[in-house]
């Protein structure tokens, strides 16, 4: 039998509330801070596993930063090379046109003062392309580097790495020293020489057009193609390691993309589940607290009563 009053209930009841209004503040902490790690339900194991995860997701990022740089660089040199390689179309179409004896020596002059204008130009953007303070388009710069090292995800040390450092996740960029886009290290000829020694009256003959035409190597039909045919290996250096960041780009990004929703399904907070659990602990907060307060009423109701047949 319980009597009115019975310190057991009372307490029972006060534990109920007390353990309902814990649940709630559980609850709010949870919706408030997004995470399922609070102080009252802390869960070290899977903490553990979620802040893993979050280390390797911050380093893909950085990495992401890193191969976008990367491909910035590629794709800064490269744009320089096809401006380079419409500066030398444009003057194999002058070169061919000056060594056709239809125009006159005099007009063949204003043809070779376009053509060093653009070599001029070539030997500018060349020596003067570069990313960051590197430059990207003349080795033959004292402070061209030897090699550029991409790094692309956290340190692995493997021995099938390609490289010095035994890291697959480096990636080395050699052969920078042989990348020399100026008109002489693609083996175009300057017209400056005759230009200067022809006077105002005297133009440029055929034989020196034809000098400036043709190549060193034979299976070339001019000195531009095979001027072409370098820059074009150089740009496929520059192209294939450009799509080489661009598949490590797209690992990155999804792999990131996998590892964050495997810490959310750890760590983050269940939106609907916490406020269910919310309007729960708060329903048995406000009948805890009502059943305390009528048990309180009743006890008071009782002594009134007895002090009244006393008296």
């Amino acid at each position: 039998m319980v009597f009115i009053g019975d310190k057991s209930l009372q307490q029972r009841l006060e534990n109920s509330l007390g353990k309902a209004t814990q649940e709630n503040a559980d609850a709010m902490e949870k919706l408030a801070s997004g995470t399922v790690f609070t102080r009252m339900d802390p869960r070290p194991a899977d903490r553990a596993i979620a802040e893993g995860l979050s280390t390797k997701i911050r380093g893909l990022t950085a990495a992401k930063t890193n191969i976008c740089d990367a491909v910035s660089l590629l794709q800064t040199a490269d744009s320089g090379m096809q401006q380079i390689n419409d500066m030398i179309l444009r003057m194999k179409e002058i070169n061919i046109a000056a060594t056709n004896t239809t125009i006159n020596d005099h007009e063949r002059k204003f043809l070779f003062i376009e053509y060093q204008a653009l070599h001029d130009e070539i030997q500018r953007v060349a020596e003067t392309t570069h990313f960051n303070g590197l430059p990207i388009l003349n080795g033959k710069a004292e402070d061209a580097p030897e090699r550029l090292i991409f790094r692309v995800g956290d340190p692995y040390q493997s021995e099938s790495a390609t490289n010095e450092e035994g890291d697959l996740n480096t990636v080395s960029f050699e052969g920078l020293k042989n990348v020399v886009t100026t008109p002489g290290g693609l083996g175009i000829n300057t017209a400056k020489s005759f230009l200067a020694s022809s006077s105002s009256d005297e133009g440029v003959s055929v034989g020196d057009a034809w000098e400036l035409l043709t190549p060193k190597d034979e299976q070339f039909a001019t000195v531009y193609d095979e001027a072409i045919n370098s820059l074009a290996t150089m740009r496929a250096v520059y192209g294939g390691m450009q799509a080489r960041m661009d598949r490590a780009l797209e690992y990155n990004d999804v792999l990131s993309e996998n590892l964050s929703a495997a810490r959310s399904s750890i760590a983050d907070t269940d939106y609907a589940s916490e406020v269910a659990r919310m309007a729960s602990s708060k329903i048995l907060m406000q009948a805890g607290t009502s059943v305390i307060a009528q048990s309180n009423f009743a006890s008071h109701l009782t002594l009134t009563l007895l002090n009244g047949l006393m008296g």
